[in-house]
């Protein structure tokens, strides 16, 4: 959220407004500047909350984990970061071809707020097929974690390294797409 999160949300109003024609005019990728020209060092503080619980988590659990551990942990979570972004600007990118994404909106909040308090472990049949592979936030709030206490298998680990990589090339193909059918609201 630090980062980029604050510059994304704002895709569809630029959108509607006809203000992505500046961004469009500028030497640096239209979605770049977007996605990080609001960087909010409020949220910091979040990260150093998080690193506390997921101290906390490591200790009550009783877990020694070692250094080889703690690189996948944050290996698998910086893919899964970008993961996150990927369906963050798939999901304002919606906003080239609809007036409204409400509705994906509550989806994704809903989605985000159930795969963050189940474990993906819980999913079977068609939900594991839909929070892992369709709207992937049950395997970013998964994988990470099974990576750090030993429990993510090879398999897993190419089939979330493939999910995120098919994800990553439909958001850029997406965009491309979408920013080629833009017709400025202004004209």
């Amino acid at each position: 959220m630090s980062l980029c999160f604050f510059g994304i949300i704002s895709i569809p109003g630029k959108i509607r407004s006809g203000e992505l024609d500046l961004y469009l005019t500028k030497p640096v990728s239209p979605l770049f500047r977007l996605s990080f020209e609001q960087i909010n060092p409020g949220s910091l503080p979040l990260v150093g909350m998080s690193l506390c619980i997921i101290g906390y988590g490591i200790w009550t659990g009783g877990l020694r984990p070692g250094g080889r551990q703690v690189a996948a942990y944050l290996l698998w979570m910086m893919l899964m970061a970008v993961l996150y972004y990927d369906m963050e600007v798939l999901m304002r990118s919606l906003s080239f071809y609809v007036l409204s994404t409400s509705r994906m909106d509550q989806l994704e909040e809903a989605s985000l707020e159930l795969c963050m308090k189940l474990p993906g472990t819980a999913l079977y049949g068609v939900y594991k097929l839909l929070f892992y592979c369709l709207l992937p936030y049950g395997l970013m709030a998964t994988v990470p974690v099974q990576s750090l206490i030993g429990e993510l298998s090879w398999t897993g680990g190419l089939w979330a390294f493939g999910i995120a990589a098919g994800f990553s090339l439909l958001t850029a193909a997406a965009w491309r797409i979408g920013i080629r059918r833009y017709e400025s609201a202004s004209s």
